[in-house]
């Protein structure tokens, strides 16, 4: 299944919240049955009308005015005050700085844009889509098409959070990832078990990649440069030294702009050391992650187009060659769960989609779920075939990930197979990665 590049949340219940005894308070005043103003308020047509734009939100106030037979207990109603929620607005920061996309849609009325503007909310998000302007309302498929028209994705690319359950349908029907939420918490594990990173991962991804640049530097420097690498045929750990420092200057190169070709030669000058000449040069790439946001725009190998994919497909390659590394000088290395899940997601919804997009292979008909027994959640290679996936295959992250980087047979390890396994074999006898 590919990456989440965007996530769109429900506005009312979710970004803001509006509190029951205030319109208790005006039923209370104005001396109404509990329950009567949003009784009529929310019965259609009368809400259909004013959320697909048929008649403006002033006309709605004075039709429910004239209907309870109090057009100033209506106006209130219509001026109560909403709370935005300032958790789920740190998220939608993080989201942000991470370089997802983020995007509200909303049943709402011609009232919004000003609703949003009085929070800063367009400040804080990459677009509002409101249902009095698409025309459609939740959980209509047409109003969830038309925001991914706009956004230019498709429905797998989407993650989507509302408080009202049965408007998750439209989502559903176009292969968005759905959350019905009922708190915060709640929805950072569901983003978390769709391998959706917030802001603050970002930063972890950097910290993790200066761990295994200090490990990768720590075997050259107590490791035989000649000693051969088992999991790379035909290369040494002096080579593998070379390609990794190559794919560093590659990677600050598309970051920051053309390849440092100057710096490379002065590193050569002042570096003969096989393992300085690597510290060097991974420092440069780290720094300049460390001086970008995640979602500081440049080149990237997959989207979206921002630091932060570099930040991950850099602590993917370190970490891989690391435990090649490790390997060669007679070590056991090992995979954390988190950050190998993370990877098998890389492989199947950004690696491999990348090798199709680039011709390199042919696109794989059955699909296959990897699901993982040591960590949250799982990733989906995505076949062609319209009956979805033909295999599950269940085990450790780290074991999955060696898998399909082809470090280590399927046989070798411990998974459970559920499926067609031929439809697996069909996939790890493809290149998936470049």
């Amino acid at each position: 299944m590919p990456s989440i590049r965007a996530v769109l949340f429900d506005l009312d219940g979710v970004i803001r919240r509006f509190h029951p005894e205030h319109v208790e308070a005006i039923e209370r005043e104005h001396g109404l049955v509990p329950g009567t103003i949003e009784a009529v308020a929310f019965a259609a047509p009368l809400i259909d009308d004013v959320t697909t734009g048929r008649v403006t939100r002033d006309a709605w106030i004075r039709t429910i005015g004239e209907r309870i037979g109090d057009p100033a207990a209506a106006e209130a109603w219509g001026c109560q005050p909403s709370t935005p929620d300032a958790d789920v607005l740190a998220l939608v920061d993080e989201l942000r700085a991470a370089g997802h996309t983020t995007a509200v849609l909303t049943n709402g009325t011609d009232g919004i844009p000003a609703e949003v503007a009085s929070f800063g909310l367009h400040d804080r998000v990459d677009a509002v889509f409101s249902s009095h302007e698409i025309g459609f309302t939740k959980p209509d498929v047409r109003a969830f098409r038309h925001v991914l028209d706009a956004l230019g994705l498709t429905g797998p690319e989407v993650f989507f959070t509302d408080d009202s359950e049965p408007k998750l349908a439209g989502a559903v029907e176009l292969g968005m990832r759905v959350h019905h939420f009922t708190g915060i918490d709640g929805l950072r594990a569901a983003l978390r078990s769709s391998g959706v990173s917030d802001g603050s991962v970002h930063g972890a991804r950097i910290d993790l990649l200066e761990e295994a640049v200090d490990g990768f530097e720590a075997v050259l420097r107590s490791g035989d440069h000649d000693a051969v690498v088992p999991s790379c045929p035909g290369w040494t750990l002096a080579d593998l030294a070379g390609h990794l420092t190559d794919i560093h200057r590659w990677a600050l190169g598309q970051l920051t702009g053309p390849e440092p070709d100057e710096q490379d030669a002065q590193d050569e000058q002042e570096h003969a050391d096989l393992a300085d000449r690597f510290r060097a040069g991974a420092d440069r790439l780290v720094a300049a992650l460390r001086a970008r946001p995640a979602d500081a725009p440049c080149t990237a190998i997959y989207p979206p187009d921002t630091a932060g994919t570099w930040a991950r497909r850099q602590l993917h390659e370190t970490t891989m060659h690391l435990w090649d590394a490790r390997q060669a000088v007679g070590g056991e290395p090992r995979l954390q769960a988190d950050t190998a899940s993370d990877g098998v997601r890389e492989v199947v919804g950004d690696l491999y989609p990348r090798q199709v997009r680039l011709g390199r292979v042919e696109p794989l008909s059955d699909g296959v779920v990897f699901a993982f027994s040591d960590t949250d959640g799982e990733a989906e290679l995505v076949g062609t075939a319209a009956a979805g996936p033909a295999v599950r295959v269940t085990g450790r992250a780290e074991d999955l990930l060696l898998v399909l980087w082809g470090r280590r047979p399927l046989d070798a390890v411990s998974v459970t197979i559920d499926g067609d396994r031929s439809a697996l074999d069909q996939a790890l006898a493809t290149k998936l990665v470049p």
